[in-house]
């Protein structure tokens, strides 16, 4: 009998992206209405991830940097279209993706935990390597030169 009463749902990730200039309360606001969006569809958002300002692959929105955030949370199979629904109303989120993780999840096993904001050393001056110039090449590339004495 205690296998009936386990509600099993399906566990997602949502990956979206923000804009680099967006304030951090309107961020927390962003979280707080998907938050919301999840636990009126009768899922439970179980973390977010704020991965901070990244360079994007390509430019988005003509911005080459993004605010990555991670969210991670089970519910039915209808709460992905709700969730990407106002995810698409939001003008900061320039682009997301959703993927389902697993199938058959028991959700009153999976514990809520605490949201995480990773702090990245933003743009850290590198030193670079040395180059010649163009046409130009060291001489040690050449090795000893063979003048053909033997």
């Amino acid at each position: 009998m205690a296998e009936a009463s386990k509600r099993l749902v399906r566990e997602y990730e949502t990956i979206y992206l923000i804009r680099p200039d967006t304030p951090d309360d309107r961020v927390d606001e962003v979280k707080e209405r998907l938050r919301s969006v999840v636990a009126r569809e009768g899922g439970k958002v179980i973390r977010f991830t704020n991965q901070g300002k990244r360079k994007t692959a390509f430019a988005i929105a003509k911005n080459p940097k993004a605010l990555f955030v991670h969210c991670l949370y089970v519910g039915k199979p209808g709460i992905v279209g709700e969730f990407e629904r106002n995810l698409k109303m939001i003008d900061a989120v320039t682009k997301f993706q959703s993927i389902r993780l697993a199938d058959g999840v028991d959700i009153d096993a999976r514990q809520v935990e605490q949201d995480v904001k990773l702090t990245l050393v933003e743009d850290e001056a590198r030193p670079r390597e040395e180059r010649p110039e163009f046409g130009e090449r060291p001489e040690e590339a050449f090795g000893e030169p063979d003048l053909g004495e033997d």
